[in-house]
């Protein structure tokens, strides 16, 4: 059953970044370049403050509380209540941004404001799932969020004069309908109170976690307005552009390796992942680089001939994301903390500074090189970090030897010698 259910989780990933792609391609396929412009910057907000609960909330709950099993109905209400608070603490600032647009892309703002507390809850849902060991709960609510969003999506598309707000209002749509199966599921509702409680009792891996994770994303955020400067906005719009055909890979096994820490299976968990994970980088990547351009610019638009040629570095960039994600779920696994905070501390100076050196030395296409130098470059740091942690453990952990008394040394006592 443990096996079914890893296998199960892998699956979930994979509908949720594929379905994540479709509702992007039908939004992009209705958008004006402006519209669409606009999409991408409320959508992106949004997928900013996902992260940032995962990191806070999502990572915290499968690394302290995986190995208990089912969780009790409080701590479900607990664990909804801490994404109450972050959906309240961050919808101001996509409704900000809904105010700052212009008039015609004010709705495509107010809805993914809208959307945003049933997207946080829904994804709290999935990882309480997988902390308890039940993923195929997480895989079925995902399921019927993309099933009744995409269909949804691409019938309203279809209809003359569609809208981009109508689009995503199918998505936010989605997104409810799978969060009232999920309460259902969980037989609990959010609790303020208690949300606050946990936030506070679990502050200290959060906020870490919440702290590594801020660190990479504004490197990453800060790397392409400073990138503008040698490559000009259409030099980074291929950069973006190339990195959206790229899905981010998940730690959904975090949990497995928890649960099996300190025993034999750990370390045949731990192949099992990099293999998982392996293999889905390599399928997805090699789907990307054999992608038809009738379909590359049905997704893409304008923007896949100067991406297409991005792809080669794009793909290097994502099979060094196989190491990298294994070792983070290693580290996670562990609680080794310290060294998770080294190897993304490294990934963000490197991303902030290699992209922009290469820029101006080589352009876009150096510039997308950098990019995978850097995360390569991570995955040594944190390699050799961990080489070094497990020798230092393995000495600490060896037997010291006693000092032998001066007789047993073959020497005589001073009042014996002659």
């Amino acid at each position: 059953m443990a096996r079914f259910s890893r296998h199960v989780a892998v699956g979930d990933q994979a509908v949720s970044s594929i379905s994540n792609f479709v509702a992007v391609a039908i939004t992009a396929n209705v958008a004006s370049p402006g519209e669409f412009g606009q999409f991408s910057l409320a959508y992106a907000g949004l997928l900013l403050f996902l992260g940032a609960q995962r990191a806070l909330i999502g990572e915290t709950l499968l690394v302290r509380y995986s190995a208990t099993g089912a969780l009790a109905a409080q701590a479900r209400r607990e664990v909804l209540g801490a994404s109450l608070w972050v959906a309240g603490a961050t919808l101001p600032f996509l409704l900000a941004g809904a105010v700052i647009a212009d008039q015609s892309s004010g709705p495509i703002w107010l809805v993914i404001a809208a959307s945003l507390p049933f997207v946080l809850l829904q994804d709290t849902l999935r990882y309480v799932f997988i902390c308890e060991g039940r993923p195929w709960r997480a895989l079925l609510i995902d399921a019927v969020w993309a099933v009744l969003s995409i269909t949804a999506m691409a019938v309203v598309a279809s209809t003359p004069g569609a809208t981009v707000w109508t689009v995503v209002l199918c998505w936010g749509c989605g997104a409810a309908a799978a969060l009232a199966l999920g309460l259902v599921l969980n037989r609990g509702v959010p609790s303020l109170p208690a949300g606050r409680r946990w936030l506070g009792a679990n502050r200290s891996p959060g906020l870490r976690y919440l702290g590594e994770f801020s660190a990479l994303n504004a490197s990453n955020f800060v790397v392409l307005y400073l990138l503008a400067l040698p490559l000009g906005a259409a030099g980074v719009g291929a950069l973006r552009a190339a990195q959206l055909l790229f899905s981010p890979l998940k730690m959904a096994v975090i949990p497995e390796l928890v649960r099996t820490k300190g025993t034999a299976v750990f370390r045949k968990r731990l192949i099992e992942t990099m293999v998982a994970v392996a293999a889905m980088a390599g399928l997805w990547g090699a789907a990307v680089m054999l992608l038809p351009a009738s379909v590359g610019s049905f997704v893409l638009g304008a923007s896949w001939e100067p991406a297409s040629g991005l792809r080669l570095p794009y793909l290097v960039q994502y099979l060094a994301m196989v190491p990298y994600t294994v070792l983070l779920a290693y580290y996670r696994s562990l609680q080794a903390d310290k060294l998770s905070t080294l190897m993304r501390a490294a990934l963000a100076v490197l991303t902030l500074g290699l992209p922009l050196a290469l820029a101006y030395a080589g352009g876009t296409l150096a510039s997308a090189w950098a990019f995978a130098l850097a995360v390569a470059a991570a995955v040594v740091v944190g390699g050799i970090a961990t080489g070094l942690s497990l020798s230092r453990s393995r000495s600490e952990a060896e037997p010291t030897p006693e000092r032998p008394a001066p007789e047993d040394a073959g020497l005589r006592p001073a009042a014996d010698a002659r």
